[in-house]
């Protein structure tokens, strides 16, 4: 399913990356486990997730937009960074193979997703 990328792939030895997985982990988890207690699932789904009511999907619209708009924010302080720490002759914090993902998906998200 994954091809040739294994467990020895995932960055156990960086503290950060290690902390956002872990908090993102746990907040979905928390999430769904506050849908399922107040048992919102059936209402979600009804009412907003196969709604075509125009209003509804406008609001979606908009949230949608506001979180790509935040991505795509962080994309952008994350290649200044990038820029600003590399010009002192440094490699800078990202590889260049990484840093062009970034630049691609902020591209493509600022132009599909926000504008």
């Amino acid at each position: 399913m994954f091809g040739k990328l294994t467990l020895d792939a995932v960055p156990y030895h960086e503290p950060i990356i290690m902390v956002t997985v872990a908090a993102i982990i746990i907040g979905g988890a928390a999430l769904v486990g506050l849908i399922t207690y107040f048992g919102k699932w059936s209402y979600l789904w009804n009412e907003w997730l196969t709604s075509v009511d125009h209003k509804k999907l406008g609001i979606m619209y908009c949230i949608v937009g506001i979180v790509m708009l935040i991505r795509g924010f962080a994309d952008a302080i994350m290649m200044r960074s990038q820029q600003a720490l590399a010009s002192a002759g440094e490699a800078g914090f990202l590889p260049p193979h990484h840093y062009d993902q970034i630049f691609t998906a902020h591209g493509v998200i600022m132009i599909f997703f926000v504008a």
